[in-house]
């Protein structure tokens, strides 16, 4: 456990009456009382996950893939969007194998509305590499899903968490924030690294209910302890939080104080952006009928700029566009 989460919880005032007077009697009762805080977080936040968890398609029937499936549409994107995306995306590919069997396009085409389509072409690899390796069902061992094609650290741990009620700690972009709010306090500016909240995360995780803890920290983050308008007023892990109470106005003004350097692409507007162009791209190649393609010069003529050469390259080496000659199509 991260010193500072240890420090936190032992200083608890219930825990103050059983100090004794020897290093090793203080110790022991250190390491009581941050025991009993964490069974207590614990329990805190698995209560309010029965009563204000989100209902969502891929926790209503556990399934391995589908599991698979949400990750990779959760990334980056909302999951209110995702939901509608997801059923639609089941229904048409119910298993890794129909998925595998399928054509690249036909799956560009069914991401529509999701943006960053390169997860589309990610997917469509794991889902092959599932079939040829493991007969179409997902590993459950690290060291096998890391070996899958455009699985990473988080996946991998999201995985294992919920498809397979590993004690695992996937850390997104709300679990993050919650443990360093937690444990170590505002996140701006960053008070701990990666392997520090991943330290704090792991020893947090309710044992044997790797798969009910994870979601329930992902809705803590995603409906109370929110990036910008934190609700410490009713949230179930106030009386334990190193950052409680969060003055809205501090973590604008901190937040903004601490910003990371912007980019060149950052620094322009959406539809100036390399990653507007290529979306525009892959639309009009989705909207063409099955097998079709537009040449580079109507695209050229429809986006108006003169880098369509280059994005239509780094478009085929995503995965996202074949290309014949003059002729640009969905792979």
């Amino acid at each position: 456990m991260a010193a500072t989460l240890l420090a936190r919880f032992g200083n608890r005032p219930a825990a103050r009456g059983a100090v004794k007077s020897t290093r090793s009697k203080r110790r022991r009762t250190r390491n009581k009382s941050s025991s009993l805080a964490i069974s207590e977080v614990r329990g805190q936040l698995l209560a309010w996950y029965g009563l204000h968890g989100r209902r969502l398609p891929w926790r209503e029937r556990v399934d391995p893939y589908r599991v698979l499936v949400s990750e990779m549409m959760l990334q980056q994107t909302q999951a209110e969007r995702v939901v509608p995306k997801f059923e639609a995306f089941l229904e048409r590919f119910p298993t890794a194998g129909s998925l595998a069997s399928s054509a690249v396009a036909e799956v560009v085409r069914l991401w529509q509305g999701l943006g960053y389509n390169r997860r589309a072409v990610r997917l469509h690899a794991i889902a092959r590499a599932v079939v040829e390796r493991h007969g179409g069902e997902i590993p459950r061992e690290t060291g096998a899903l890391l070996a899958l094609p455009g699985i990473g650290r988080y996946t991998a741990a999201a995985l294992r968490a919920f498809a397979f009620n590993a004690d695992a700690a996937p850390l997104d972009t709300n679990i993050r924030r919650v443990i360093h709010r937690l444990a170590f306090g505002l996140e701006h500016p960053p008070r701990a690294g990666a392997a520090a909240l991943e330290r704090v995360a792991s020893e947090l995780v309710a044992p044997g209910r790797g798969r009910e803890w994870n979601s329930a920290l992902m809705d803590l983050g995603a409906t109370v302890c929110t990036a910008r308008a934190p609700k410490c007023l009713v949230c179930p892990l106030r009386d334990y939080c190193a950052a409680a109470p969060i003055d809205p106005l501090e973590l604008q003004a901190a937040a903004k104080a601490h910003a990371p350097a912007r980019g060149p692409q950052a620094r322009l507007k959406f539809v100036e952006t390399t990653r507007y162009a290529r979306g525009r791209i892959v639309e009009h190649l989705r909207g063409l009928p099955h097998g079709a393609g537009a040449s580079v010069a109507q695209l050229a003529d429809l986006l108006g700029r003169p880098d369509v050469s280059a994005l239509v390259a780094g478009l085929e080496r995503d995965g996202l566009a074949a290309v014949e000659g003059e002729c640009v199509r969905l792979p």
